[in-house]
Formats: structure tokens, C-alpha cells, sequence
């Protein structure tokens, strides 16, 4: 994956990141708490999706009677459909390739259509495998071994890799011996993110952020959102004080902790977010760690 994609992987991404503390409610994504890296970010789902897959996914097990292929298929499709639509706004073009296969197999992407810039590849092994997976050359971190998924865990595996120019591209699989795996790939034009503001590049350029920049630029990220028609309303710096959040100066912090609503999203993912408060909010955060264990809200407590 590359830090390229949305800054935000939605309510699964945040749930990976264990330095992410989440409320929420329905039809909002959790409060933010800390916001790490893009980069730590996909590192961190990279590993997640490798390791472990999305639980609860569908199995071939799950439905006697149906063809097994089909099945991983479906299993396959929807894992990679969710993480490329949902979680990074992109877009699944052309007519995706699917195979169940042993050994070393190259997939040849041709018919490129206009503006596909990625390639997704999903996968799961069907039995105990050592697989190798590259997209033109580069190498796509499989995790070792590669495990067939049971009744109790998906581990279906997903990643996008951005490719250059305007023509074919291939992807190359290495399996150890008769194991069988399955794959699904896919060409992908990846979401259009905002560069940074002029406003946000002079914040951070000296590689440190006041309280007055982290201020105005979160003022800023406000206003983008009500421009865009998504207001976010009043939001309080909070601060870590005797296990409490507290809205009065004093402990740990400040912070800024708010939930974005599912329509949203794409504008505070795509545009809002990385031009006006991505950089500025990850060197604040970086300077401000939060509590390993989030003070309890004083609303909440006895």
C-alpha cells in the first residue's frame, strides 16, 4: 500500500490503530483521539489484512452445496471492493481477474482503463502456504506463512500498489508446491487527495506546531467542512488531567476530539483533512501523546 490513499481507512482502520481510543455513535465514525501517520496507518492495516483478514468474512465452508470457487470469489471481491470504495474512496475499473491456482502464476493486466493509476490484489490461501506476491516487481507483503481461512477467521489479504505509465502491467505469484491459493485482481484509479494548504506548509515547516498554529489550523479544518456542507460543529479542546478529560487548561494535552458522520467522510478524507490539519495534527500529536489509558469523561463517571 502507499501513503498516497486516503487519509482515513473508516471505522475498521481506526479500530487497528491500538493508539486510537474510539466512542462513537451510530451513523458517525468513532471520536478521534490520536491521529498517527498516514503512513503508520497503512502500515499498520497492511499488517492487520496479512495477518488476520477480516473476521466474519464469508467462507466456502459457510455454504454447503455452493461452488467453493465461487465462494472465495465472492469472499475475495467483497474484501477488496470494501478497502478500495469504502475505506480509500477509490474506484474498482475494468473486468477484475480471478483464479484458484498452485506454483508460480503471472496475471498480465491489459485494456488499462482511462485513469486507472493502482492495482488491487486480494488473496487467501487455501492451504499452508509460502506466497510471494509483486506488482511490476514491487513486492507486496504477504505475511509468512500464508494460512487457509477457517470457520472462526477470514483471512482474506488486500493490497493496493500504485503503478506508473499508461500501458500493461503484471502481477506475479509464487506458491510452494501443490498448496492452493486464490486470487483476485483488479485495475483501480485511487481517490484524488488535497496537497496541503500554503497556510499548513508554513505551520509545519519548521517541524514544530504551537498550540496557536494546532488552533488555527483545526479552525480552519472546520470551516473547509462547512463549506463542503458538513459542519462539525463546536468542538472544545479537551485535556488529560487525574484520569479525567477536562475541558479547563491543565495536564496533558490540549486535544481536539470529534466524530465525522458517514456523508462526511469522503470530503474530510479527501479534502478537508490532508490540506488543512493532517500534517499539523500528526507533529501536534507527535508532541502530545495521549494517555496510553484515555481518562475516563467526567460525564461518564460516578
Amino acid at each position: 500500500m502507499n501513503d498516497d490513499f486516503s487519509p482515513r481507512l473508516t471505522a475498521m482502520r481506526d479500530a487497528l490503530v491500538a493508539e486510537v481510543d474510539r466512542t462513537g455513535a451510530a451513523g458517525t465514525t468513532p471520536v478521534r483521539r490520536r491521529r498517527p501517520t498516514r503512513a503508520t496507518v497503512l502500515a499498520v492495516l497492511a499488517a492487520f489484512v496479512v495477518g488476520g483478514g477480516l473476521t466474519g468474512g464469508l467462507t466456502a465452508a459457510a455454504l454447503p452445496g455452493a461452488d467453493p470457487d465461487a465462494a472465495v470469489e465472492s469472499q475475495l471481491a467483497t474484501s477488496a471492493r470494501y478497502q478500495v470504495e469504502e475505506s480509500n474512496h477509490a474506484t474498482v475499473l475494468g473486468t477484475p481477474t480471478f483464479l484458484v491456482t498452485h506454483g508460480d502464476r503471472t496475471v498480465t493486466l491489459d485494456d488499462r482503463p482511462r485513469g486507472a493509476d493502482a492495482i488491487t490484489v486480494s488473496w487467501t490461501c487455501l492451504d499452508r502456504a509460502d506466497l510471494r506476491v509483486a506488482v511490476d516487481g514491487t513486492r507486496v507483503d504477504v505475511g509468512d506463512p500464508c494460512l487457509p481461512s477457517t470457520e472462526d477467521v477470514d483471512r482474506t489479504s488486500w493490497s493496493m500498489t500504485p503503478v506508473d505509465g499508461s500501458g500493461n502491467s503484471t502481477v506475479t505469484l509464487s506458491g510452494s508446491g501443490p498448496a492452493r491459493y486464490a486470487v483476485w485482481v483488479s485495475w483501480v484509479q485511487r481517490a484524488t487527495i488535497a496537497e496541503p494548504s500554503p497556510q499548513q506548509d508554513a505551520e509545519t515547516a519548521d517541524g514544530v506546531v504551537t498550540l496557536q498554529e494546532y488552533t488555527t489550523a483545526f479552525n480552519r479544518l472546520q470551516a473547509c467542512m462547512a463549506q463542503a456542507g458538513h459542519p462539525m460543529g463546536e468542538v472544545p479542546l479537551t485535556y488529560s488531567a487525574d484520569g479525567l478529560w477536562s475541558s479547563t487548561p491543565g495536564g496533558d494535552g490540549p486535544w481536539y476530539q470529534y466524530g465525522i458522520a458517514s456523508e462526511s467522510v469522503e470530503a474530510f478524507d479527501t479534502q478537508c483533512y490532508p490540506r488543512e490539519f493532517d500534517d499539523v495534527d500528526t507533529i501536534w500529536q507527535g508532541e502530545h501523546p495521549m494517555p496510553y489509558e484515555p481518562p475516563v469523561d467526567p460525564a461518564l463517571r460516578d
